[in-house]
């Protein structure tokens, strides 16, 4: 399974659901198409900014305890 395709069945997911959610109305695919999309986005990058920014936290402490010891 690719990932593009992991992503569009997701994004589809979405979308559909969007859709449900507002009573399924005619002719605002394309709405919430882009909508899934932002969505889909923002939780997949939340996710990589979470990890990235737990990362970057943790060599910020190492290299404060190493400054700490240079220091003492």
């Amino acid at each position: 399974m690719s990932h593009t395709g992991k992503a569009e069945r997701e994004i589809r997911k979405i979308a559909y659901a969007l859709w449900m959610e507002e009573g399924q109305p005619d002719g605002r695919d394309h709405e919430h198409w882009e909508a899934a999309k932002a969505i889909w986005t923002f939780r997949n990058r939340s996710e990589e900014t979470v990890d990235r920014g737990a990362e970057d936290e943790l060599k910020a402490e190492r290299a404060r305890r190493r400054e700490q010891e240079l220091l003492s």
